[in-house]
């Protein structure tokens, strides 16, 4: 059986099981904090009848846009143990060659950390729970309006069954030169949203701004109307890294007709706060949608 290794264990978080568990059962009880964002999300998943979890995410360090790619592993190795791939989905999802799904390659998967870094919690969820769930990782990178329809067609099967769970990894704002992002808006207005200028400073500090930027697209979230959400990432440029996935379950939430709209927002942060056009951030947020 062909095991993907955590490949970001020890760096990006700990490699040992018992403090990673000890670590992950801290931050669900914890404050605002990057890491626990992510775990206020996941401490308020109720997994009694999940079975298997889809986690979009984009890609981080390769480029294609014919179709989207899920893992080719049968299972992602975490500190915690074994989390097991749902090699049948992913095989229904890739069948036939006008399938808009393909598989990633080992390198691929390996290198990309969307979907690693959210494996230790649904592991340790599912242990808690004495579940037994299944992943099937799918990895977004060009996305045309007809991709994504078809691959929008393939998933809502998924979407309609409560054992089904859909994750979306994704920061919000990258802000700063080397993020190649440095979108201003001086008031409370998107349209006067522009490269920063200290000759056209407003109201707002930097980190406002960004702010301003980031709740105005939770705002649009909320509303669940896909062709919102596009018009908003057109016009500002808000480098959102998992706006594509996003937009891929705002459709389905959409197809759907999901009685609660769309997402519902739990936690905002910034890694800085940023008063001078040197500095940078990355903005944080956590939150869920539920169907019907």
């Amino acid at each position: 059986m062909s095991v993907r290794p955590a490949t970001h264990a020890g760096s990006w978080y700990s490699g040992d099981g018992t403090r990673l568990r000890s670590q992950i059962a801290k931050y669900f009880a914890a404050a605002a904090t990057v890491t626990s964002l992510l775990a206020e999300t996941f401490a308020a998943w109720d997994t009694s009848k999940v079975r298997r979890v889809f986690v979009l995410g984009p890609s981080h360090h390769v480029y294609f846009r014919q179709r989207a790619l899920v893992s080719a592993y049968a299972a992602y190795d975490t500190p915690m143990g074994q989390l097991p791939v749902d090699t049948e989905v992913c095989a229904k999802l890739c069948a036939g060659s006008s399938a808009p799904f393909g598989y990633m390659s080992e390198a691929v998967d390996d290198d990309e950390h969307s979907f690693e870094m959210h494996a230790p919690f649904i592991a340790q969820r599912a242990q808690e729970a004495g579940v037994e769930v299944k992943i099937v990782p799918i990895m977004i990178s060009g996305l045309s309006p007809e991709l994504r329809e078809k691959v929008v067609a393939a998933l809502a099967p998924y979407m309609e069954q409560e054992e089904n769970t859909f994750v979306v990894s994704s920061d919000f704002c990258h802000w700063g030169r080397r993020f190649g992002y440095t979108e201003y808006v001086p008031g409370q207005d998107l349209a006067q949203c522009a490269e920063y200028s200290a000759r056209r400073r407003g109201s707002n500090e930097i980190w406002q701004s960004i702010e301003f930027l980031d709740r105005s697209a939770m705002e649009i979230a909320s509303g669940g109307k896909t062709k919102l959400w596009d018009e908003y990432i057109e016009e500002t440029g808000n480098t959102i890294c998992g706006q594509k996935p996003l937009g891929i379950v705002l459709r389905l939430l959409e197809r759907g007709g999901s009685g609660g709209g769309g997402f519902k927002w739990l936690g905002y942060s910034q890694s800085s706060q940023v008063t001078d056009p040197h500095d940078s951030s990355v903005s944080y947020v956590s939150g869920y949608a539920v169907v019907g």
